[in-house]
């Protein structure tokens, strides 16, 4: 029996169904917004990248990698962690930190510069027991280091170890020189990694793919569990998956999403670019953050006209979603390792990552058994001028406690109110016609 009415459920699983007839998924890409950061300083040359967006106290703190130079290595003592700060997620500008020199340049937003710095992920630490000195946490590190160290701040800039040495071990427990993830999750009271391993036999054979750990504390971690693709039947992931930029969706935090950069490792597009490989990203989500869904295997992201979007390591999306009015805004570098390499908004209306469709014949779907703990019914949806969306809600014996009228039109947050309908149990039969439909549940307003 699944409890509904007191949270937003995405509709990018079959977690509500039961059963359907002509409808499907479909993923929703999102629409570039503007440029948010170009790599013009002296210590962002191509290569620089974003790792981390979050909000604080209102204000959008952008993290990123400035990375020294195409002719430097993963573990350049040269790479430097940078700030940028927007209050509109749309206009940042660089912080004026100005404590450590770079090629002789002291006004800079550089908050450290060492080899650290390749993989630098800050979060804010929202654990009701976190110390005063340990508010904002960072997890880097790379095979040079022997595997990922964990770091306490009070201010975000200011950073020390919290251990000895690493706390997830190369490569027993991983490869990890790209982007790793870690947040506090609230629905379980315990820390998540997100990191990388190879699905071949040796620490360096196979295919890229994601891995995860938790934690009480972010000092020991338990065993690494790979991510299980329902999509697969739980089998090694097919696609290289680069990165995973992993977190929380805002407002409806039991459930994770996931940006991995999808790698082709083989193929060349731009015969005038150094480095072999094309790349795009695509979207999952998952419930318990070990088994994820990706009903659509489309890319959520992928390259356009411009050729700089069609070489190696393009869509590295940062790890975080940033809201603001009706919209989530994402974060992703494009034209890695090009002279205008940078970071682009791209924005989303609220949930509408994926969706159930179905066209001009319609299509139903029947939800798995439901106890209501509300007498309102919230629809995420849009429809074509001829197409609408309606709702019955039949208790266990199959009698009709509730039936919409035809819904049209286009609305991030559509009530619906069922008199005396908290506290019952049954099955809603939803029916579209040119229709998608988001999510469902609580209010997403």
């Amino acid at each position: 029996m699944i409890t509904f009415g007191n949270r937003i459920e995405p509709l990018t699983d079959r977690y509500l169904l039961d059963k359907s007839e002509n409808v499907t998924f479909r993923i929703n890409p999102p629409v570039r917004v503007q440029k948010v950061l170009g790599f013009d300083m002296p210590w962002e040359a191509p290569g620089s990248l974003a790792n981390t967006v979050f909000e604080d106290n209102g204000i959008v703190k952008l993290y990123y990698r400035g990375f020294p130079g195409l002719s430097h290595t993963d573990a350049d003592d040269h790479q430097t962690t940078c700030l940028a700060v927007s209050t509109d997620g749309l206009h940042f500008e660089r912080v004026p930190i100005n404590e450590i020199e770079y090629d002789g340049i002291k006004e800079n937003n550089i908050l450290r510069m060492d080899s650290y710095s390749h993989n630098f992920m800050v979060f804010k630490d929202t654990n009701p027991s976190c110390k005063p000195e340990e508010a904002y946490k960072a997890i880097a590190g790379t095979d040079a280091h022997n595997g990922l160290h964990v770091f306490g701040s009070p201010d975000g800039i200011h950073w020390k170890e919290m251990s000895d040495g690493p706390v997830l071990l190369y490569p027993t427990q991983g490869t990890f020189d790209s982007m790793n993830t870690a947040f506090f999750d609230a629905s379980i009271g315990k820390y998540r990694c997100y990191s990388r391993y190879f699905t071949g036999p040796s620490y360096w054979e196979g295919l890229r793919a994601i891995q995860s750990s938790v934690s009480d504390d972010f000092l020991h971690w338990e065993e690494q569990n790979h991510n299980i693709y329902t999509w697969d039947n739980g089998a090694d992931p097919t696609d290289q998956l680069y990165t995973n930029a992993a977190a929380a969706i805002p407002g409806a935090d039991h459930m994770l999403i996931s940006f991995p950069m999808r790698y082709s490792e083989t193929r060349k597009k731009v015969a005038e670019h150094p480095a072999t490989g094309v790349s795009d990203a695509v979207l999952m989500t998952s419930r318990d953050g070990i088994h994820w869904d990706r009903s659509v295997k489309d890319a959520w992201l992928k390259g356009g006209l411009y050729n700089h979007e069609w070489t190696e390591r393009c869509f590295i999306t940062a790890r975080g979603i940033i809201r603001r009015g009706d919209y989530f805004y994402i974060y992703t570098e494009q034209n890695y390792r090009w002279d205008d390499d940078g970071i682009w908004a791209y924005s989303i209306p609220l949930y509408r990552f994926m969706s159930l469709y179905a066209d001009g014949d319609g299509g139903s779907f029947t939800t798995k058994p439901l106890h209501f703990v509300s007498d309102d019914i919230f629809l995420n949806y849009d429809t074509s001028a001829y197409g609408y969306v309606k709702v019955t809600v039949l208790d266990e014996e199959g009698t009709e406690l509730f039936r919409s009228e035809e819904i049209y039109g286009n609305e991030i947050s559509h009530r619906l109110h069922a008199e005396n309908l908290s506290g019952k149990t049954g099955t809603m039969r939803i029916e579209l016609k040119e229709a998608n439909l988001y999510a469902l549940g609580s209010n997403m307003k």
